[in-house]
Order: structure tokens, then sequence, then C-alpha cells
């Protein structure tokens, strides 16, 4: 009796919170239902985050989306100008356009207006082109080292932008010119779109939520769109009025003065997009491994028995450094021409040291190479950075002693190293937040058989 007395007297609470459109957190007691503030901010705010940043937000994505976003958002913002710009800038262009097209046509006796729509469909022919030889080749480069490639293809369409806006200058290049912007666009946004849309977002991707990044990052950018039109619009009509004036016979001329001013304007939006893009690249840390970022870990694992976090690998890395000073003893995916023919050893004693393993590897000088085989497994690629590691080091000592030291010999140990420090060095990589599914790269394997 007392036990139920005791049940039917104790309080109890319920809290529900909307995965979308949240603007108050639902609240159920004994006494009924009273919604409330979910003390994150007003409810417009609130409102504001669920429409606009994936939900769960920042637990859900990695912890850099933070500071990359506002910079991507920026970028956006600044290509999107660039974009109504050089449309405009098209459609003027075509507009003013000669013979160039026109000559196609005229022997059938077309008129003028179907020579623009024949030149507005042809410059888009080159584009496909372009897609389709950067898809081909580029995907394992874009993967391997996305900030750098995402940064360059966005440098890349804006000068076909730019390209593009000054046409109108010279109406009668309106094919050639809008073509050649075309195929430079077209390659680039395939790496663009293919590292934001897949490389970086799967990056962020924390719970396995790509879609909802994804879906929240178009809202973004449709708003920056709209956002962009008038202000496009605007700086258009105003440079053209900069440029043209009347000259003495009433028809239109090039203002120097005018096309200098624009040209300062439209150099301002280039550069500040590209810096933009630049800081939103800079601002990325990114966890699964490429050659790289290996090299660097097995480096100072090898040295000074220490594994980086992702931060300061991120540092080093940079957008644009060099990666030959962190990277230049060590060359990972070699094709095998180079490897055999570098080899300061006898390639039948190299296949048969590294018989059972996943990869080749070989002194060439004071540089190690690196033939990765068919099946090989992303663990052996770790493992044949780590091993070259260890064979730098003990050449650099022995080096100290010995003038001569027995190459053979010397590979021997450092395999036998490596195959005892791999687990240990996988173990550490994974406490230090780095991903060991996945070693990006895009070299050549090979299959040997003995």
């Amino acid at each position: 009796s007392s036990s139920s007395s005791s049940s039917s007297s104790s309080s109890w609470l319920v809290e529900e919170y909307e995965a979308v459109w949240r603007t108050s957190t639902k609240v159920w007691t004994r006494e009924g239902r009273k919604d409330r503030g979910t003390g994150e901010g007003s409810g417009t705010g609130i409102l504001f985050r669920s429409l606009f940043l994936p939900s769960g937000y920042p637990g859900s994505v990695q912890s850099d989306f933070r500071k990359w976003l506002p910079w991507h958002l920026l970028s956006l913002f600044g290509r999107d100008v660039l974009q109504v710009l050089s449309s405009q800038a098209l459609l003027v262009a075509v507009s003013r356009s000669s013979v160039t097209a026109s000559t196609i046509v005229d022997g059938l006796g077309y008129s003028a207006s179907l020579a623009a729509a024949t030149q507005w469909v042809l410059k888009d022919a080159p584009g496909s082109v372009a897609t389709l030889a950067v898809g081909s080749r580029g995907g394992q480069a874009f993967d391997e080292d996305p900030k750098r490639w995402w940064v360059l293809s966005s440098a890349l369409e804006d000068m076909a932008r730019l390209l593009e806006i000054l046409l109108p200058l010279h109406p009668g290049w309106f094919l050639p010119g809008a073509a050649l912007a075309n195929c430079v666009r077209s390659g680039a946004l395939v790496g663009r779109q293919s590292l934001v849309n897949g490389t970086i977002l799967r990056h962020f991707a924390l719970r396995e939520n790509l879609g909802d990044i994804r879906a929240k990052l178009e809202a973004q950018g449709r708003i920056l769109a709209i956002a962009a039109l008038p202000i496009g619009i605007s700086l258009f009509r105003w440079t053209e009025g900069l440029t043209t004036v009347v000259d003495n016979q009433g028809g239109e001329a090039i203002s120097p003065a005018g096309l200098l001013a624009a040209g300062a304007v439209y150099g301002s939006i280039f550069l500040s997009h590209n810096w933009f893009c630049f800081k939103a690249a800079q601002a990325l840390k990114f966890t699964n491994l490429n050659a790289f970022r290996l090299t660097v870990l097995a480096r100072h694992f090898v040295a000074q028995n220490k594994v980086l976090g992702v931060g300061d690998v991120a540092a080093l890395e940079g957008v644009y450094s060099s990666r030959q000073e962190q990277t230049g003893q060590i060359r990972v995916g070699i094709n095998f021409k180079s490897f055999s023919d570098e080899s300061d050893l006898d390639l039948n004693e190299v296949l048969e040291i590294h018989n059972r393993e996943g990869y080749l590897l070989t002194l060439a000088g004071k540089t190690v190479l690196v033939c990765i085989k068919t099946e090989a497994e992303d663990s052996d690629v770790i493992q044949a950075v780590l091993q070259a590691q260890l064979l730098l080091s003990k050449s650099k000592s022995n080096a100290m002693t010995d003038p001569s030291p027995n190459k053979e010999e010397l590979m021997r140990e450092s395999l036998e190293e490596a195959t005892s420090a791999l687990e240990s060095f996988l173990e550490r990589l994974r406490q230090s937040g780095w991903s060991t599914q996945v070693v990006r790269g895009a070299w050549n394997t090979i299959h040997c058989k003995i």
C-alpha cells in the first residue's frame, strides 16, 4: 500500500526536441504540457539554426566546421556575384557579336538572331570535353590533396568568369572566347563540386549525416544567390556606364579611365573570392591519411616516439605549402620502371625481402622509393611509410660509422622493426584522432609473381 502511494505521488518530466523548425521545447509533467524556451536563445534564433545548420549542430559535425563555414559562405557570395556579372556580360557580348557565327548560317538564309543563338549553343560544346577529361583523370588526386585542389579549381573558375566579363569589349571574339571560358569553367567545376559535395562534406559528417549537411548548405547557398542578384546587376550596369562613352560621331567608344575603374572593381571581387576560398581551405583539418600526412606522422613517431595531432599536421600541410620539404626523401606510389632503374639494391633481393608484403621498398641514394602492390591494404601502405622512415633513420645512423653499410641488411632490419611497431603506431594514430581505415593516394599499383 505504501509502495503504491509513493509511486502515485512521484513526479516525472518528459522533454521533446523537434528535429526541424525548432522554436521551443515541449515539456510534459503530471500536471500536463507546458512549452518553454530552449535556453539557447530566442525562438527566431533557434528556428534559424534548425533551418540552416545541420541537426544536432555542433555535435553532429567535425570541430573545424564552425571555422570553415563563415569563410565558405563568403566565398559562395563572391562566386555568385561573379556569376551574375559574367552571365550579363555573355548576353551583352552575344547581342553585339558580328559575323563570327553568322557566317555559318548566312548561306542558308537564316537571320542574325539565329546566328546569335547558334553561337550561344556552340560555346558549351568544349565544356563537355573538359568535364569528361577532368572527371576521368582527376578524381583520386582531388581526394589526396583536397585543400589545394579546391582553391586551385575555384581560382580557375574565376579566371573563366573574368574572361567572359571581358567579352563585351571584343564581341567579335564571342564564340572562341566563350568556348574557352566554358571549357576552363567546366573542368574547374568538376573539381570544386566533387570536393565540396564529396570529400569535404564527407569529412564533416560526424554522424553519417552527409545528406543533412549538404541540404543545409544548399539552403544557405540559395539565400546568398538571391542576395547576389541585385548587387551583381547594379555593379554590371555601373561598370558598363563607366567603360562606354559616346564618341564624336554619336557612336559608342571605350573609356580607358572607366575601363581601369571597372577592372579594379572586378579584380577586387576576384581577389576577395579567392582569399575567402583560401581561408576556408586553411580551416579544414582532415582526419584521414594521405601520403603527406602519413609521412609526417611516421617521421615524428620514429624520431621522437610521438604522434602529432590533427591540428598540428593541418598547420604543416597548409594549402600551398611545399609538400616536397616534408616528404622529399620518401616517394610513395612510384611507378615500377623508375623503381627498378633508380634502386641501389638488386631487384631480385628487393622482391624476395618484400615477397609477403603489400609493397616493394628500396633505397635510391638518400631517398626511399615505395611501390604499392595491387593487393595492398591500407595498413600495408601505413607499414610501408613506417618502414621507409625507419630505413632512412638507420641509413643516417650507420653512415656516421660505416661509409659503406650493408643496405640489404638495413632493409631487412627496418622491415622487421616496422612489422613489430605497426600495431603500436596504428593505436597511437587512433588515440590522436586519426582515421586509419583509408589512406588516400593517386598511385600506380603492381602485381608481383615470384
